[in-house]
């Protein structure tokens, strides 16, 4: 299932680059063999460039990682380019600075670039909570289409911090120069990498955002003092669970708390919507009857038929359904 989602992915977004954007090309991407958590990584980039038709703006480049990582706070960036046009002229940028930009104006859409970029381009097949983190360079381009100029290159270094978990996600690339933006006017005003998939190791736990899970929340990111739908899919590309086809499927759940007590909530009634998939929303202290003062550190569910016969779970305890991390 892993390999034929990715494959799909990864067909997908490549057929995109070789129609549309046949001027823009990324040469290498290059993230660490051996990422860990915890630590500080670089990836590096090199883009190459054929300026056919006039375009005007500051260099843009953005990528997937997940939430948890909060790569804006920690994130340092520096762009190097041969062949720049500037007012007609061909200069070298070298090491200059990048600056985040997930909040500046994509000009097709009128949104912030990471809003803009998560809306063009989704979340590139990940089923958990990951961002689109967007940079911009400094020096303005204003390319004269005209004529025959050399290939512009560009070669980025990123640096930034990963998260505590072990995690295994998609991310890709996407650049294209500011004014211009998401313009399909023009071939070749943006463009997005190959997907690469991304394996984090050295930290605690052990999440997957590249497979389909039979238990999910919304939001995807919560506290145990938030309100939070618990769902459940009952059948994933064929691989039914003994659930699949129940009009009645009850959520079970248990918590631990600070103290180290656990609560056993009474099992309830979960929506059915569609064929497959069951949810319930639930303020979990008042779910497990604990009090507003009570602190839940764990929580585990799983499912039944209305006999209590038929029951899906992940272990002992359950499927974890984990809170933010602070």
């Amino acid at each position: 299932m892993k390999k034929n989602r990715f494959i799909t992915i990864f067909l997908a977004l490549a057929a995109v680059a070789a129609l549309v954007f046949s001027c823009i090309e990324f040469k290498e991407i290059v993230w660490p063999s051996d990422p860990k958590a915890n630590s500080e990584i670089e990836v590096s980039v090199h883009i190459q460039y054929v300026p056919e038709t006039e375009r005007n703006g500051h260099f843009i480049l953005a990528f997937v990682a997940p939430k948890s990582w909060k790569v804006s706070e920690s994130i340092s960036a520096t762009y190097s380019v041969t062949n720049a046009q500037v007012g007609g002229q061909l200069i070298t940028i070298t090491d200059e600075a990048m600056v985040l930009a997930n909040d500046y104006t994509e000009p097709t859409t009128t949104m912030p670039y990471s809003s803009a970029m998560l809306s063009k381009y989704g979340v590139l097949g990940n089923t958990g909570p990951v961002e689109w983190i967007v940079l911009r360079g400094t020096t303005y381009i204003n390319t004269d289409g005209s004529g025959v100029h050399p290939t512009t290159d560009a070669y980025v270094k990123l640096k930034f911090k990963t998260g505590s978990n072990n995690i295994k996600f998609f991310t890709a690339f996407a650049t294209c120069l500011s004014d211009n933006g998401f313009n399909d006017g023009n071939a070749g005003e943006y463009i997005i990498s190959d997907t690469q998939m991304i394996k984090v190791t050295g930290g605690s736990g052990n999440d997957d955002f590249t497979v389909l899970h039979y238990v999910s929340t919304t939001p995807q990111t919560f506290r145990y003092g938030d309100y939070v739908s618990i769902e459940f899919v009952s059948s994933i590309d064929g691989n039914d669970t003994a659930l699949y086809g129940e009009e009645q499927v009850y959520l079970n759940a248990t918590c631990t708390l600070a103290d180290g007590t656990v609560k056993e909530a009474p099992r309830a009634l979960m929506t059915k919507s569609g064929d497959e998939t069951y949810f319930k929303y639930i303020y979990p202290k008042s779910f497990f009857g604990v009090g507003q003062n009570a602190e839940i550190v764990d929580m585990h569910v799983w499912f039944t038929d209305a006999s209590g016969s038929k029951v899906v779970t992940d272990g002992t305890e359950g499927f974890e359904v984990s809170q933010a991390a602070e």
